[in-house]
């Protein structure tokens, strides 16, 4: 048998393989693209452990946030304003016991006067009592006005920071959400990336043996003829 006849029966056996049994039979094989973890919701968009908030999401948040810092300067005036609120009631308060006191003395006297015994012990005995009962009224109005001044003080402090509070919470409520939810991204990026990599080398891995597999087959047609061509030419020169 001629070389050329030679040749041509391995071009045949490699064209009858197929140059796409060199990656693994199917001639398709490639590299698996990247699938990234991506989330694109509630304002909030990014992907692979990278986020941004878009411009309406950060208005809603800084509007919750101002919301709650009026508040605390809405209650922060009102604390203000307790202190000389309280001064102005036990004031008030104060001169009606005095009024009381002026007219119940008053009346006292003009009593004993009349029974003629204003100077004596008994009367005496008399206008000290009424003046200690309502020293003792106004004790007890004084010191209930300032408690209930350090009760609202107290309650208004608490209110007001609770308020302001609330404004840096909003802030930081938001960056945890986003941290929480980039965390979780490159997380599920990572895990992806390792799949990818599993699988780049499994597919290698295929097309390696696949590579084996054509050579041996492709060929395999060229080395029978040429044996068969060999024993030929033998046998003719015989």
């Amino acid at each position: 048998m001629a070389l050329g006849t030679l040749l041509s029966a391995a071009a045949s056996g490699a064209a009858s393989w197929g140059l796409g049994k060199l990656f693994g039979g199917s001639g398709n094989s490639s590299t698996p693209a990247p699938v990234s973890a991506a989330i694109n919701a509630g304002g909030l968009s990014g992907s692979n452990g990278t986020l941004t908030a878009d411009a309406n999401r950060t208005g809603l948040v800084k509007s919750v946030a101002d919301q709650f810092m009026a508040q605390g300067d809405a209650l922060g005036g009102l604390r203000a304003r307790l202190a000389p609120g309280m001064s102005d009631l036990r004031t008030a308060r104060l001169a009606e016991v005095e009024n009381a006191r002026t007219s119940a003395i008053g009346n006292l006297r003009e009593n004993m006067a009349r029974r003629r015994v204003l100077g004596s012990s008994f009367g005496q005995d008399a206008l000290t009592r009424a003046e200690v009962e309502f020293g003792q009224q106004k004790d007890k109005v004084a010191a209930e006005t300032l408690l209930q001044e350090i009760e609202g003080t107290n309650q208004l402090i608490n209110q007001e920071f609770e308020a302001r509070r609330g404004a840096f919470q909003t802030g930081l409520d938001e960056l945890n959400l986003q941290a929480d939810i980039a965390t979780k991204l490159a997380a599920s990026a990572t895990a992806q990336m390792g799949a990818n990599s599993r699988l780049e080398a499994e597919l290698k891995s295929k097309e390696a043996a696949g590579a084996g597999k054509f050579f041996g087959q492709a060929f395999q047609p060229f080395t029978n003829e040429l044996g068969k061509g060999v024993s030929s030419f033998f046998k003719q020169a015989a």
